[in-house]
């Protein structure tokens, strides 16, 4: 059975320099105006998630939840550590497995740069980074989980052509 996975990157937080620990950086207000154009987007194409997954990073959490409070019908987010940056390619595609076989449904990841980049490259059969995911963007792929097939790259949105 052919499953979409959808990834979102996390929208604007603080600088790194102002945060003393960057776990904790939060969405700044353009990080909040971006979620929401998103979360907008997505209700006037009828994007809605089976399941949607966050790193626990604040930053990735916030966005999830606001996306969550702005999209009527949204399932809370899930916190999974194989989301985390800096998160082997391998491990991430490990959790990734498990969850596509007991979701039905659209799977949405909400994490951080450059690990969704990597992530999508290796579902595209690419051991080098072939994408690059800017901020608050929505990306979608197409795989057949069971198989060792590369997945397909459907579409990639940056949030500022959301509008």
């Amino acid at each position: 059975m052919i499953q979409q996975i959808f990834f979102l990157r996390h929208a604007t937080a603080e600088d790194r320099l102002l945060a003393p620990v960057d776990a904790d950086r939060a969405l700044i207000d353009k990080g909040h105006r971006q979620t929401r154009a998103v979360a907008r987007f997505c209700q006037r194409q009828t994007l809605l998630p089976a399941r949607l997954l966050c790193s626990p990073l604040v930053r990735a959490l916030e966005t999830a939840v606001q996306f969550c409070d702005e999209l009527p019908d949204c399932p809370r987010p899930q916190v999974v550590d194989w989301l985390k940056i800096d998160t082997p390619t391998v491990q991430a595609l490990a959790g990734l497995r498990d969850q596509l076989a007991t979701t039905d449904g659209p799977l949405w990841l909400v994490g951080h740069e450059p690990d969704l980049s990597l992530l999508i490259s290796r579902l595209l059969g690419s051991e080098q980074p072939i994408v690059r995911i800017k901020k608050a963007s929505l990306t979608c792929l197409e795989l057949e989980p069971t198989s060792s097939a590369p997945g397909r790259l459907l579409w990639s949105i940056p949030c500022a052509l959301m509008g």
